[in-house]
């Protein structure tokens, strides 16, 4: 019995080892999408899947190179810059929302050590998931009560209690109750965070962001890559390279240009 069941099991690696070599193959061919068309068409048959390899293949062939082309030529151009300039208003409002954030510390003033900044939440709110690349977020509550979320796990602070969301962390933070909340945010070390919300509530109050989406879609990817904010839902691979290349374009073609009188 043993003898029958090893040609059996041996039988089933190779089918195994074959499926995982033909969907190998099929990716493969979808990056090389004008050598795959051709040698797909000369095969006798398979006509339906001929015809969903040209469509979709095609599809997927002019995507993948519209990416690699962006995260290509942003490699050549000059970095981002996520400095602020040394501004004597130290609170920014969002008059739609009617509430503030205030830069205690600025990284200025920290040599690049720390940012502090004290954010007012109005009721119920706030922001939802992200990380973000290369600072830790150290939150503390002055006032009220603040829900924080963390890698999927959701806590409620109360004044004097606090958490702390490290780089690539997967967090929000959103005021729990109907009244203002007073959080205090230690951003460490410090980033271009102060440069997202200065542009954020500028341009809010200028009414060229609305449902967190910009007017101008070069200056959504240019708030998102100042404080290196990543969203959930889509793989880090992908999202990271595209939308640090993009707002590097967007500063190449001058698009952050607008946004100068919000923190220079």
């Amino acid at each position: 019995m043993k003898d029958l069941l090893v040609p059996a099991a041996n039988g089933l690696k190779k089918t195994q080892i074959s499926l995982k070599t033909e969907k190998w193959l099929f990716s493969l061919s979808l990056l090389f999408y004008p050598l795959g068309i051709t040698k797909i068409w000369r095969v006798k048959g398979w006509l339906a899947l001929k015809l969903f390899y040209s469509i979709f293949g095609f599809a997927f062939f002019v995507l993948i190179s519209a990416y690699l082309s962006i995260v290509v030529f942003a490699l050549f151009l000059p970095p981002l810059d996520r400095s602020v300039g040394n501004r004597s208003d130290k609170t920014v409002y969002n008059k739609a929302g009617n509430y503030s954030a205030t830069f205690l510390k600025s990284g200025n003033e920290t040599n690049g050590a720390y940012e502090l900044v004290q954010v007012e939440l109005e009721p119920y709110g706030g922001n939802d998931w992200h990380y973000h690349k290369s600072f830790r977020e150290e939150f503390s509550v002055l006032e009220g009560q603040v829900k924080v979320g963390k890698n999927g796990q959701e806590i409620l602070l109360g004044k004097g209690e606090g958490a702390v969301a490290n780089h690539e962390d997967m967090h929000f933070f959103k005021n729990a109750r109907d009244q203002k909340s007073l959080l205090l945010v230690k951003i460490v070390p410090a980033s271009g965070l102060e440069k997202t919300i200065r542009v954020a509530y500028g341009l809010i109050n200028d009414g060229l962001l609305k449902n967190d989406m910009t007017e101008n879609p070069w200056h959504m990817a240019l708030l998102l890559a100042y404080s290196e904010s990543y969203l959930q839902g889509l793989p880090g691979w992908f999202q990271e390279p595209l939308i640090t290349s993009l707002a590097k374009i967007a500063q190449w073609k001058g698009e952050d240009r607008e946004l100068y009188k919000y923190f220079k």
